[in-house]
């Protein structure tokens, strides 16, 4: 056996991987003493002695063994994607599910006990080798994003306060049926707002309202069922405030993050497609067939974590085929062929790894070819205490070459992205974006980017716009409409101003931000018109009641 080599001066990436590795610890140390133990000895064997960490054959083995166990429920996890302080707490949580109960800390509502093998599927030392793996590839891989050049406030909308009394907005649309503004609320309780000419009509709802539609006087409304976990309390109403009169078309569903209204099979009817995020993997998508009372569901997948769904003719059929945004163990964009006759092919789009954080998307025309595009985000950042920063984070533009092919054109970075709406809002022929970041990079000063506006030129790339210190919020729900009848698009958005995924070390500067700040704000475009800045508000409110 040969001697070990007499230790050398650490070079400059490993002095940068010691102080690295000192934040690491600061960064632990606050969420657990046992993840900073693990995390401590880690560091310690990869930086002490002859050795470089744990050895090639042990990591390999590690590695195995994450293929073959967590691979059962998920795909694979890409150690990149997080910092090595986020992992301890990621295996511990992980652990459960191989029938480890976690030694620190975790959130309850995190772990479904009845998924809890017994007896556990590996041994503790298996365990510790599948976290080797993971954390020793994060410290050699994860690179935190570069902190992007702030994006120069816009002056193609003038931004207009609207003062409601609520904190958060779980849903905004503009009706351009009457040019009316449709709001739901989650905080302080459920209700839609109608805001039309100085009047705001409240209707209280039994949950939070996620999604929104007008069907001539009918207004088709889905509510979550129950923020916190899946109650099965999901359901789709029309309401005709005309009349005061309620329709329930949908009720005990899996928590609904999304609804759309459209005839799938061409018979002249409109059908209901349904996405139920449900929980720990359960949920539920459906079409719910019109011509019958009541409407019958056809279940497409009982899987749980769908966050987005539309419909379009993607394969120029002359069928509308359904996508779904998929953001839980297998995250992926999931089609639903349309095959005639109500039958339905699901096929992959694209497929993501674990954590990938999936939320809404659009479909889009974006370079005018006339085949639908799709608009992917990946923002959700909810489940892990530290918030950490994910390079893939942001807006992704993916181009339909016919065939079920789709190919990135276009990736613009925002940490935390939400929810997205589309139109062309310059006028110029291109479809542009407008983008909310609930989970923003805490690094920026003064404040960190919650909205962004994409641009498109000519070419296809973009011009990444922003709003004002001024009417800086924690910008959750955005939507786009003609607001004011002058044939140009505005943009509606709607906060959550909540102390949720705030990182504790800037909560103080948070709530600064946030002093003086309504929780919904009308972008009145200006391109076209320069008439009075906002014929909404909320003067007088009138509240019909509904049976």
């Amino acid at each position: 056996m040969e001697p070990c080599p007499k230790p050398e001066q650490p070079g400059a990436a490993v002095r940068h991987s010691l102080k690295f590795s000192e934040r690491t610890l600061a960064a632990v140390r606050a969420k657990s003493p046992l993840a900073e133990l693990t995390l401590a000895l880690f560091i310690g064997a990869l930086f002490t002695g002859c050795g470089s960490g744990p050895s090639p054959s042990r990591l390999a083995e590690g590695e195995a063994l994450a293929a073959r166990y967590c691979a059962n429920c998920h795909t694979l996890p890409v150690p990149s994607q997080l910092p090595a302080d986020e992992w301890p707490y990621l295996l511990e949580w992980m652990g459960n599910y191989l029938g480890h109960p976690a030694r620190i800390p975790i959130t309850p509502t995190l772990v479904d006990q009845k998924l809890v093998p017994t007896p556990p599927l590996v041994s503790r030392e298996e365990l510790n080798r599948i976290g080797d793996y993971f954390m020793h590839a994060a410290f050699a891989e994860y690179k935190p994003p570069l902190p992007l050049a702030a994006a120069r406030s816009t002056r193609l909308f003038e931004p207009v306060p609207l003062p409601i009394p609520a904190t958060v907005i779980s849903m905004v649309a503009i009706d351009e049926t009457d040019q009316t503004l449709a709001i739901g609320t989650s905080e302080p309780q459920p209700d839609l707002l109608i805001l039309r000419r100085g009047q705001t009509s409240s209707i209280r709802m039994t949950s939070e309202p996620a999604t929104y539609e007008r069907r001539g006087a009918w207004r088709r409304v889905s509510l979550l069922g129950y923020l916190a976990f899946d109650g099965g309390r999901g359901e789709v109403i029309d309401l005709d405030l005309a009349t005061e009169t309620r329709q329930v078309l949908v009720s005990g569903h899996p928590r609904i993050a999304h609804h759309r209204t459209v005839d799938l099979d061409g018979n002249g009817q409109e059908d209901l497609i349904v996405c139920g995020f449900g929980d720990f993997g359960v949920g539920r998508i459906g079409v719910w067939w019109g011509g019958s009372d009541p409407m019958r569901e056809q279940v497409l997948s009982v899987e749980g974590g769908a966050v987005w769904g539309d419909a379009a003719d993607f394969d120029g059929d002359g069928d509308p085929d359904l996508v779904f945004s998929i953001g839980n163990a297998r995250p992926r964009l999931l089609a639903f062929v349309n095959e005639g006759e109500r039958r339905f092919t699901p096929r992959a789009i694209v497929e993501r790894p674990v954590g990938w954080g999936y939320n809404r998307g659009a479909v889009v025309d974006w370079d005018g070819d006339g085949r639908p595009d799709l608009v992917e985000l990946a923002g959700n950042n909810l489940e892990l205490r530290g918030r950490p920063l994910k390079p893939h984070h942001g807006v992704r533009v993916l181009r339909n070459e016919g065939g079920w092919q789709f190919r990135e054109i276009l990736f613009e970075r925002l940490a935390g992205a939400m929810d997205v709406a589309a139109g062309d809002f310059d006028d110029n022929g291109r479809t542009d974006l407008a983008v909310t970041a609930f989970c923003p990079d805490w690094r920026y000063p003064p404040e960190p980017a919650t909205f962004l506006l994409l641009l498109q030129r000519p070419d296809g790339s973009v011009e990444r716009q922003g709003l004002a210190a001024l009417h800086w919020n924690r910008w959750m729900r955005v939507a786009a409409g003609d607001a004011d009848g002058d044939g140009d698009l505005d943009l509606l958005l709607g906060a959550a101003q909540v102390k949720l995924a705030v990182p504790s070390e800037h909560a103080d500067r948070y709530q600064k931000l946030l002093e003086g700040k309504s929780s919904l704000l009308l972008l009145r475009n200006t391109s076209v018109s320069n008439g009075p800045a906002s014929s909404h508000d909320s003067a007088s409110t009138a509240e019909p009641s509904f049976p």
